[in-house]
């Protein structure tokens, strides 16, 4: 990834209004009240709101991989891309060496994958995909263009997998995916190219309310990160104190707990090496990120409410069985769901995974970032910054991170962010308790 100094997005990896406590995460209803007085010191209340909870998706039960401490290092997502025997393969941005936890990973896996099976497939072989985001689509299309008789199950009501677009105030919100990572070569960028649609740079350093003193406290830590003598088995956390300070803490949310939903303590120095798959800056997406899903399913066809629980595999084919007992069978069969469905074994296997492919899905994280969009009636804050970013000395991480929706979209949006331990206690919140945490931290901000 380019420019670690800054705090750059993998992208995802809301709903409007009020959800139920049994709803599942990420699902859209109405959140307007019947008026909407000012709140205090002069900060309007929301008119409406969309918010995450990909923990609780049980298609999901993460935002998206990263590499946790482990004598596997950056050799884990090969080991879980590596196919089983000829008919059983794997994809999704956990597999992916070239742009991990980002729709380019996801994409690219997908279509090797895809390559993967063509090698040995006969013409015209049934192939089942098991996910409909952008690795099985990716992969879907590569197949069913080479001629093969391509099945999509897809356990969602809609396809695009931790890809989500909603809208509010008329414009696209991304549940998931937001930007797109080094734009430049990245075959992401390629498929918005041939849907027509906008793509407008995102400019990190553009942002305000940044504490320099704890970047400065960070930066002075981080460069004994180069010195690690076992970066694959070393926490980053390492070449911190015992006890870091409010400030220390803040900065490292901002520079590694925003950028891989995870805490230093959990991640591995040589995650900061994994790369984004292009060149260049990166960029939002106005029109949203459902045209380019759209564009890259074009006319497959998807299966959905196809809930897979279980594949059996062999020398002879595959069969996926479904949750009502149906089972679809194949020649190959290609699985892409995220991390989290695999490390909670979700599907099982018969026979069983092989213990190389047990270990990696083990050793990978299963990351958490969550959002929450807030529509206002009028802008309030900098109306010229790309994004705003706030430290609370005595919760340090908590809503550290918000994109000036304003600014892309021309509507007054704010779109917040928490990753790691915060986004895991949100998660339990009701929506009420997590609107109001977010609105004093906006009103703290913007005091005076």
């Amino acid at each position: 990834m380019t420019e670690r100094g800054n705090v750059t997005r993998r992208g995802l990896l809301g709903a409007t209004g009020a959800l139920t406590t049994a709803a599942v995460a990420a699902m859209a209803v109405a959140g307007c009240g019947p008026s909407r007085p000012r709140g205090r010191r002069g900060v309007p209340e929301p008119v409406s709101f969309l918010r995450t909870s990909w923990s609780a998706d049980p298609f999901a039960l993460c935002a998206y991989s990263f590499l946790a401490p482990s004598p596997l290092g950056r050799s884990v997502r090969a080991k879980l891309a590596a196919p089983v025997g000829q008919r059983l393969h794997f994809a999704g941005e956990a597999t992916s060496g070239e742009a991990p936890a980002t729709t380019t990973g996801a994409l690219l896996s997908g279509r090797r994958a895809a390559r993967d099976i063509l090698d040995t497939a006969r013409e015209g072989a049934r192939i089942t995909v098991v996910g409909a985001g952008f690795a099985g689509l990716g992969c879907a299309r590569a197949l069913a263009d080479a001629g093969m008789r391509v099945t999509v199950l897809e356990g969602r009501d809609r396809t695009g997998g931790r890809t989500w677009t909603r809208r509010i105030a008329g414009v696209p919100a991304e549940m998931g995916a937001s930007w797109i990572h080094t734009w430049r070569g990245n075959p992401v960028t390629e498929l918005l190219r041939r849907t027509g649609g906008r793509a407008v740079p995102f400019d990190y350093e553009n942002t305000v309310g940044t504490d320099e003193a704890a970047m400065a406290e960070l930066a002075r830590y981080a460069r004994k990160l180069d010195a690690v003598g076992k970066p694959d088995t070393t926490p980053v956390s390492a070449v911190f104190p015992d006890a870091p300070s409010a400030g220390l803490r803040w900065a490292a949310n901002m520079t590694y707990t925003q950028e891989y939903a995870t805490e230093p303590d959990e991640l591995s120095v040589s995650a900061l090496e994994e790369g984004t798959g292009g060149r260049g800056g990166d960029v939002l997406l106005p029109d949203g990120y459902d045209r380019i899903v759209d564009r890259l399913r074009g006319d497959i066809p998807v299966r959905t409410g196809a809930t897979v629980t279980a594949v059996r595999h062999g020398d002879d084919g595959t069969t996926a069985i479904l949750d009502g007992g149906e089972e679809i069978v194949s020649d190959h069969c290609v699985v892409t769901v995220p991390i989290g469905v695999l490390k909670a074994g979700r599907i099982t296997f018969d026979p069983p995974l092989p213990a190389a492919k047990r270990s990696a899905v083990d050793a990978l994280g299963a990351g958490l970032m969550d959002k929450l969009w807030l529509r206002f009636d009028e802008v309030f804050w900098d109306r010229e910054a790309d994004a705003l970013e706030w430290f609370d000395p005595d919760e340090p991480g908590l809503w550290s991170y918000w994109v000036n929706g304003h600014k892309v979209f021309g509507e007054p949006l704010l779109l917040g962010f928490n990753a790691g331990r915060s986004a895991h206690r949100l998660a339990h919140w009701s929506d009420r308790r997590v609107v109001s945490s977010a609105m004093d931290a906006l009103r703290r901000m913007h005091r005076g």
